[in-house]
């Protein structure tokens, strides 16, 4: 916490410092009124309107102009937004735009209010309120940027906002240089889109197509080329949660002026030269090293290493021509503190100093290996790096990592896939070779004495290269005392009555980078004691294991990202006096992308279970997900969980392979009990006889019936069916919801879904058998089935949605569609068919006279 401290107190300084200066220079950023540029090209009025079932949020994009003149260094900008509801009034009623007044100068040119058809002007720079919008501030980056807001004011439903604006200047740094992306889709309908590039005839540039672009229209007159691409009726884009970085379907084009990757590097390497003849604290920080590392060039590079990565903190103020170019080494070393570039050109120069050779090295954090797939253009980065030559071995070093373990050039490196080193003659990009990755260890020990006494649960977690390097540095960041609060917090969601029995112990071997923590507590109330049986049961489920695994929803059309490179072990033991009569059980699952492995033996008084879990890449394909959905369900409905029962008078028991719910279960076969009992009160009921004159006879079961005979089988089937091939009574479906935030809720309709199938199936099968016995109570009774399952199931797709489970409600809604659809055709058919009225009239008891005759049965009494 102190560190934390020190960082947000340094960059309240800084910041400060900042504004201060911009005070001097001139005080806040403006915007300035002017007409519309004169180079414009013209776009035609479109006036149809997008479906209204595609309008989110109350409102729609009519037009979206955007012309680019590369030439005058201009971007002009025509909006225009349709409030169709009073939810667009709250969500469109502003107007921001962004921009860096170190280089950009803005000019509105109107804001037009369209209402009935007539205008109001609306622009008056007083309205406006420019503000700091350092968006990356929390990730400790000062970009010295801007938004203009204007809050318009008395905007009604029906009213059209049309307003245009010019941001002039691009930024130094780039030495007149054009590369941009241009998007023609965005999170909104858009029903008119027009896009234009403007530049000389001379300058040439290279444009790449992504995702469905717009077809361009190319003109070339007086010396200058337009690029016209123009869309209509766009839906908005759609991103799926837990889809990867560098998936994008969205339609857009990179330009580029860069011809090839060489021309990048020159540019990169011209405004970020090594540092050569240090001086002041820096150059007295190299001599000390040299002399403490002597010949050792490998002792040196990890000093050096060492020292940018934990001595200077991560910081980076990037106004203007500063957010491609590093600052000086020497004032980087001095101030302590520097962003990516900053770090790494310092670290290139201190390992320069000792003749290693060094490079920086430009990669993208998130899109990693994908930028081959750029044209030449220094848009595909955000990040630098290091790469050295260490005794003929090329090591790499991403200098923004803190609190890194290991010994000489024995570093770990983030997986970026490729990168541009910014070395003379160099033109293409570098496969970066994957680095070894490290693995964690999770052990749990459940030490049990008896029934009654208190469980010591010990937690011993182990890590490995980068884990350690991670655990190392969120330790450090949140302190002993809030790291304990929080693991104690995680446990006590499963166990209720939980308590530290000592602190955290923290074994850090830096030079091997290992790094252990040892958690030990006390639960009381460990079993939980089974009233059937009497005796005492224990759940146990592979949580740290469940906690990787994905949510993927039915409607994912998206690759999903996964946490690649995980590596977990995860084994729990069990030490209960009496040892264990169990079998030993393995279970594996391979695919192209992840591994998992089980394995549950027993030995002694020890009971072992161990899980491992392997990402093989960082994302699961489309044509994968079907099958990684599957995987994850069978691991949480069966291969995750762990039932044991314990008697203290015999051996402990494996559950077995079934782990059931021993309270569903019973609290089913009271339903089922309940229901015989009741449906045989309810047939025995006497009834009054139909009057026919004797010897009529009534109409067979057929028609139209024999359906109904069929409906009523299968949903008596069907409900069975889905009590045990959904895991309604496992007992690893109810701890799977132990952990969770909505255990309450997930419970609630797993107790609600059983016992309504339950009923369900019986109530089915009574009807049936009512139906056979041509019962004259079946029109009613069947009724009610119907009623009752409407009902059911609506309560279960409302429940779905008000807890907020989506999946349960998507899984609900088509069956109870399907039972209001039932219900209408047949509700009516039993009360109004004459074949169901000549073919249900068996009272009770059988032999009523009042329609048989007196001597109907004479042979049988006889």
């Amino acid at each position: 916490m102190q560190k934390l401290f020190k960082i947000y107190y340094s960059l309240s300084v800084c910041l400060l410092l900042l504004f201060n200066s911009q005070g001097a220079k001139g005080g806040t950023p403006v915007v300035h009124v002017s007409a519309k540029p004169t180079w414009l090209s013209v776009c035609k009025v479109y006036d149809k309107r997008p479906s209204a079932r595609t309008i989110e949020k109350g409102f729609f994009y009519t037009l979206i102009e955007e012309q680019i003149q590369v030439e005058k260094q201009a971007d002009y900008h025509h909006v225009i937004k349709e409030i169709v509801s009073e939810t667009g009034i709250q969500n469109a009623s502003q107007i921001s735009v962004g921009f860096d007044p170190s280089f950009e100068r803005l000019d509105f040119h109107d804001i037009t209010i369209w209402r009935d058809g007539k205008p109001l002007n609306r622009l008056n720079t007083s309205k406006f309120k420019v503000i700091a919008d350092e968006q990356d501030l929390s990730n400790f980056i000062y970009q010295g940027s801007y938004s203009a807001l204007c809050i318009l004011d008395d905007i009604r439903k029906g009213d059209k906002i049309e307003y245009s604006y010019t941001l002039t200047g691009r930024n130094p740094i780039f030495n007149g240089k054009y590369c941009d992306e241009v998007y023609f889709q965005w999170y909104y309908p858009i029903a008119h889109q027009y896009t234009v590039l403007i530049t000389s005839s001379q300058r040439k540039l290279n444009i790449k197509n992504y995702n469905n672009v717009p077809k361009a229209t190319i003109t070339d007159t007086n010396g200058l080329k337009r690029y016209e691409y123009e869309g209509f009726q766009i839906p908005p884009a759609r991103d799926e949660d837990g889809q990867p970085d560098w998936y994008n379907t969205k339609p857009y084009i990179q330009i580029s002026e860069y011809n090839d990757w060489a021309e990048v590097v020159n540019w990169a390497l011209n405004i970020n030269p090594t540092a050569i003849n240090i001086k002041g604290e820096l150059g007295e920080r190299i001599a000390k090293l040299k002399a403490k590392a002597g010949a050792d060039k490998e002792k040196y590079f990890r000093e050096a290493v060492k020292t940018v990565q934990d001595e200077v903190r991560y910081m980076g103020i990037e106004i203007g021509p500063y957010s491609h170019r590093a600052n000086n080494p020497e004032k980087v070393f001095k101030q302590r503190y520097g962003d990516c570039k900053d770090k790494s050109l310092l670290l290139v120069s201190m390992l320069k100093a000792d003749g290693i050779d060094a490079s920086m090295v430009l990669v993208n954090s998130s899109i990693r290996a994908h930028i081959a797939e750029y044209i030449p253009t220094y848009h595909a980065f955000d990040h630098a790096v290091v790469t050295a030559n260490v005794n003929g071995k090329q090591v790499w070093v991403d200098a923004t990592i803190d609190y890194q373990g290991g010994k000489g050039a024995d570093i770990y490196f983030p997986d970026y896939g490729r990168g541009l080193i910014l070395k003379a003659g160099n033109n293409a990009l570098t496969t970066i070779p994957p680095s070894k990755t490290g693995k964690i260890f999770y052990e749990d020990t459940y030490k049990i004495i008896d029934e009654k006494s208190p469980v010591t649960f010990t937690v011993k977690t182990t890590y490995t290269l980068n884990e350690a390097d991670d655990i190392r540095s969120r330790l450090a960041s949140s302190g002993m005392a809030e790291t304990e609060k929080n693991y104690l917090e995680y446990y006590g969601k499963i166990y209720s009555k939980i308590e530290p029995k000592d602190s955290i112990t923290v074994i850090d071997d830096q030079d091997k980078n290992v790094l252990t923590t040892t958690e030990t507590y006390i639960i009381n109330s460990y079993f939980k004691k089974d009233s059937a049986t009497n005796k005492y049961m224990v759940d146990l489920y592979a949580n740290y294991i469940s906690q990787q695994l994905p949510s993927i929803s039915w409607r994912t059309k998206a690759p999903v990202s996964i946490s690649y490179p995980l590596n977990i072990d995860y084994t729990i033991r069990v030490l209960l006096p009496g040892g264990w009569d169990i079998t030993e059980k393995n279970n594996a699952l391979d695919r192209d992308y992840y591994h998992f492995a089980s394995h549950y033996t027993a030995s002694g008084d020890t009971l072992s279970l161990a899980y491992s879990l392997r990402y093989l890449k960082d994302n699961v394909p489309v044509n994968k997900l079907a099958e990684f959905k599957a995987d994850i369900k069978k691991l949480n409905d069966d291969g995750l969980a762990y039932s044991f029962s314990y008697n203290p008078n015999a051996g402990n028991e494996d559950s077995g392979p079934t782990n059931v719910n021993g309270i569903l279960i019973i609290s089913a076969l009271l339903i089922v009990i309940g229901f015989i009992f009741l449906g045989v009160y309810i047939y025995q009921i006497e009834t009054p006889a139909i009057v026919f004159s004797y010897g009529t006879s009534f109409t067979p079961i057929g028609g139209w019936l024999i359906f109904v005979a069929i409906g009523l089988c299968l949903t008596a089937l069907n409900s069975g069916v889905v009590l045990i091939e959904k895991g309604y009574f496992s007992i690893k479906l109810w701890n799977m919801y132990a952990s969770s935030k909505h255990e309450f809720n997930l419970k609630f309709l797993l107790v609600y879904e059983t016992l309504g199938y339950t009923i369900l199936m019986c109530f089915a099968t009574f009807c049936f058998i009512l139906l056979l016995k041509k019962r004259d109570i079946l029109p009613k009774t069947i009724i009610i089935y119907f009623a009752f399952a409407i009902v059911f199931f609506a309560v279960d797709y409302f429940a779905g949605l008000t807890f907020n489970n989506k999946v349960a409600a998507n899984t609900s809604l088509p069956i109870f569609i399907r039972a209001i659809i039932v219900s209408a055709i047949w509700i009516p058919y039993f009360k109004r068919s004459s074949r169901v009225e000549h073919t249900f009239i068996v009272p009770y008891p059988p032999y009523n006279y009042s329609y048989e005759g007196p001597d109907a049965h004479k042979e049988d009494k006889q």
